[in-house]
C-alpha cells in the first residue's frame, strides 16, 4: 500500500480532517530526522489521536517486510518515542478501557475486572501501552487496500503490484473492491463466493471489508465527481481511507495503513 504524505492532506480535507500549517511544517522535518535516526526505509504519519489535555501524533516506520513496521508517538511533533509491545493480558485490559485518552503517557488505568479469590490483581496499564494497543487494533480491524494493489507471487509472498493503476470507475463504488490489509491472511469463503466469475487467485488473497459485521460498519462515498472515493469506518470514528480510481496514479491512503491509507484524525471513544 502507499502511505500518507503531506500532499495527501487535501484529500482528507474532503472528510473534514486536516493539519494546520504549523503541524505540517513540524512533522515534515521531524519525520525525516526520525527515519535517519532509526535507519528506516521510510517514515510516514499514521494519524492523530485526540486527547483531553494533549493529542498524540503517531508515525510508522517502514522496513523491507510489509507487515514489520515500527510505530512511534510524539506530543510536540519533534521528539518521537517508539511504542511498546503489549502482552496478551495487557492487550485484553486495554480493550476494556472505554474512556477518552487523557494525553499523559504515564497515566495509569486500573484493572476494573474481577480477579478470582486468592489471585493478585494485574498491574495497571499506562496510557502509552494503551496507545500502542489501540494502534495495533485499528490496523487489524480497519487497514484497507484496493483490490489488485497487491498480488501473491509463485512462492506465495505478498508483493506490491507495479501495474496497478487504480480501480476501474464502476468497481470503485463498491465495498467489495476494498480489502483488509493484515498479516496471516486467509481468504474467507464468503469473499470468494461474492466475487464469483471475477475471482482471481493471484490478487484475491485478502478478505473484503464488505463482509464485516455488523452490516453498515463502513461508509463509502464519492467526491469531486467520482474522482475520489472516501471510505469511513463507523467502528472507529475518524478513520478515513481515500482512493483515486483509474487515474493512472493509484493513490490510496488512510489513516493507518500500508498500501492504502493512513489515519488522519482519530477520535477514539470505542
Amino acid at each position: 500500500m502507499s502511505f500518507l504524505n503531506f500532499d495527501d492532506i487535501n484529500y482528507f480535507s474532503l472528510a473534514g480532517f486536516t493539519l494546520n500549517p504549523e503541524e505540517r511544517a513540524a512533522l515534515s522535518s521531524s519525520l525525516i530526522l526520525l527515519r535517519q535516526h532509526e535507519r528506516l526505509l521510510s517514515t510516514f504519519l499514521w494519524g492523530k489521536i485526540l486527547g483531553i489535555q494533549k493529542d498524540y501524533f503517531v508515525a510508522q516506520g517502514i522496513t523491507d517486510d510489509l507487515f514489520a513496521r515500527k510505530y512511534f508517538y510524539s506530543m510536540d511533533m519533534v521528539n518521537w518515542l517508539q511504542l511498546p509491545h503489549l502482552t496478551p493480558p495487557e492487550f485484553k485490559h486495554m480493550e476494556s478501557i472505554l474512556s477518552r485518552f487523557l494525553g499523559d503517557p504515564s497515566f495509569e488505568y486500573p484493572v476494573t475486572e474481577q480477579v478470582p479469590e486468592g489471585q493478585d490483581a494485574p498491574p495497571p496499564i499506562n496510557e502509552e501501552k494503551r496507545l500502542a494497543g489501540l494502534v495495533a487494533l485499528i490496523n487489524h480491524e480497519a487497514q484497507v487496500v484496493p483490490r489488485g494493489a497487491y498480488y501473491r507471487d509463485a512462492v506465495h509472498e505478498l508483493k506490491s503490484n507495479p501495474s496497478f493503476q487504480g480501480l476501474p470507475g464502476p468497481d470503485a463504488s463498491h465495498l467489495t473492491s476494498y480489502l483488509h490489509f493484515r498479516p496471516n491472511f486467509k481468504l474467507d469463503l464468503k469473499t470468494v463466493k461474492q466475487l464469483g466469475a471475477n475471482y482471481d487467485e493471484s490478487i484475491d488473497i485478502l478478505d473484503s471489508i464488505a463482509m464485516d459485521q455488523p452490516n453498515g460498519v463502513w461508509s463509502l462515498q464519492q467526491e469531486n465527481g467520482g474522482e475520489v472515493v472516501l471510505i469511513r469506518s463507523l467502528l472507529w470514528p475518524g478513520y478515513t481511507f481515500f482512493h483515486t480510481p483509474a487515474s493512472g496514479i493509484p493513490v490510496y491512503k488512510d489513516s493507518a495503513s500500508p498500501v492504502c491509507v493512513i489515519c488522519s484524525s482519530l477520535i477514539c471513544s470505542r
